[in-house]
């Protein structure tokens, strides 16, 4: 029997490679849309007939094709070129700022600035530096004006939720779900620009959502919150971005960020790995299907 990790078995590697490369040629064979932006895809790879592109798919594109060109993936760089063109042209609210959730070939669909969208926004310029783009720096800018200005809580150390195109307050709902995949865009920010802020506001993020709030509840994650970060049990919202209850593939993604984080940090955070290792516990007891499976 062999001592090397699981995970750093040279067969494993390989199939992960695989794996990798089998989605990137899927979405490379028919998603780019030559009007602009990229096509939702059926189970076949074909393009669906959608004349709407929500913010967060722009944005997630970009970012997987950033990875593609990392592992030398034909084409990547010019769907990365073309999904930084598109966010900025048809994304970006030139009048007002920040990013429009909602957008068509011809017009603004859903102009609502969300802070989940945000989040992706500075992703997809982290991930465009990190292969060299011309545009990221930019696009981190124009996004960070809008956080700072908009989105950043100084005094709660989180994201506010929602508004419309000109910043007026949509409601005074709070979510954990912008705030996690804020961190998840703050950590690779971090990375490829070096601004401790970013680690900072990442930091903050986590002590709230998790080290606070997931420890009173015994380790479950609280998605839904009043203005005043108090949580609100009894919230029912939208059922794929804000379902009812707790989801437990949060806690595990929480599970992953915060180990990633407590390394960034120096390992200064001495709370996440028992955070991580008990999310991920209460996680597998809660959400597993004891008849079923899964």
């Amino acid at each position: 029997m062999t001592d090397t990790p699981f995970s750093h078995r040279a067969y494993h590697r390989r199939w992960l490679l695989d794996q990798a490369r089998d989605l990137l040629d899927f979405f490379a064979a028919g998603a780019v849309d030559s009007s602009g932006g990229f096509h939702i895809l059926g189970v076949g790879g074909e393009p669906i007939d959608e004349p709407e592109q929500e913010l967060f798919y722009t944005c997630r594109m970009i970012h997987c094709f950033a990875a593609g060109d990392v592992l030398g993936h034909p084409g990547a760089a010019e769907i990365v070129d073309h999904g930084m063109n598109y966010l900025i042209s048809r994304h970006h609210d030139s009048q007002h700022g920040g990013f429009f959730w909602g957008v068509s070939s011809t017009e603004v669909t859903r102009p609502e600035k969300l802070a989940y969208g945000h989040a992706f926004v500075l992703l997809a310029a982290a991930s465009a530096n990190e292969v060299g783009h011309p545009l990221a720096q930019d696009l981190r800018d124009l996004v960070m004006k809008a956080i700072d200005a908009h989105f950043w809580d100084e005094t709660a150390g989180a994201m506010n939720e929602e508004f419309t195109a000109d910043w007026t307050p949509l409601s005074d709902y709070r979510g954990q779900n912008a705030n996690m995949h804020s961190v998840e865009a703050l950590m690779a920010a971090y990375e490829a620009f070096g601004d401790d802020r970013f680690l900072t506001m990442a930091e903050r993020i986590s002590d709230l959502i998790i080290n606070r709030h997931a420890r009173q509840a015994g380790w479950v994650v609280i998605e839904h919150f009043n203005k005043d970060w108090t949580p609100d049990l009894s919230y029912a919202g939208d059922p794929m971005f804000r379902p009812a209850g707790t989801t437990p593939g949060h806690a595990l993604e929480w599970a992953r960020l915060l180990i990633q984080l407590w390394h960034l940090g120096g390992k200064s955070m001495s709370w996440m790995p028992e955070a991580a290792a008990a999310l991920f516990d209460t996680a597998c007891k809660t959400g597993w299907d004891q008849q079923q499976g899964g």
